[in-house]
């Protein structure tokens, strides 16, 4: 059918053909932030929703290994496992296996639900910034600035947390990384210990929609 290739496979569309399908008239908005994707889709609904500009969100990712060039491309960046397994916070980490992932979250007020799952206390996100190792590697003093502006704002003592699901992929980069900034910020004043996991050590990482699949955990 003439525009079918455009508004079938063009990205800017993919949200809005989802809201027209359903019928709903509120924003749609694509968002790609690579690994991040799915936490700043859920960030970004959140606000919303606290600014009352919508009441409800549906939040979807997904992804899908179809192409082996996209997969030759990740493996000679150095992030591919070289023995096929996802060992998050383990010294013999060599990097994840890719995954594939749909996953959807409906995000509302909790007074409107009629069943809640869990509760979204706070969202935030942040930027990097230049790095003198690369835009690929994480940085720590800017992660343990977003962990200690979070728990201030949401007024939540880090030393009331149980367990702390990590985006650990098991690469040699951003493992450590993760792992000094929850020590020094969340564990900084505890008198026990916080357990800390990653849902990519039983799923690999689906890097897009990884995010909905720690909630999912």
């Amino acid at each position: 059918f003439a525009g079918l290739s455009m508004i079938g496979c063009n990205v800017s569309l993919m949200a809005n053909r989802i809201s027209y399908w359903l019928g709903v008239t509120g924003q749609s908005h694509n968002i790609d932030t690579a690994c991040s994707s799915s936490n700043v889709a859920i960030v970004k609904a959140y606000e919303l929703i606290r600014s009352g500009e919508c009441d409800a969100a549906i939040i979807a990712s997904a992804n899908l290994c179809l192409h082996p060039h996209v997969q030759f491309q990740f493996y000679h960046l150095g992030v591919l496992s070289s023995h096929g397994y996802c060992k998050p916070f383990d010294e013999e980490g060599t990097g994840y296996m890719r995954s594939d992932t749909a996953a959807v979250v409906y995000l509302q007020k909790a007074k409107n639900a009629r069943r809640i799952y869990a509760t979204l206390v706070h969202g935030k996100i942040n930027c990097d910034g230049f790095k003198e190792e690369g835009v690929t590697f994480p940085s720590v003093e800017k992660q343990k600035m977003l962990l200690n502006e979070f728990y201030k704002e949401c007024e939540i003592s880090p030393n009331e947390l149980s367990y702390m699901e990590a985006h650990a992929t098991g690469t040699v980069a951003g493992d450590p990384v993760e792992v000094m900034s929850i020590d020094q910020i969340l564990c900084a004043k505890r008198s026990t210990p916080l357990l800390v996991g990653s849902a990519k050590s039983n799923i690999g990482h689906s890097e897009p929609a990884s995010g909905l699949c720690q909630i999912a955990k």
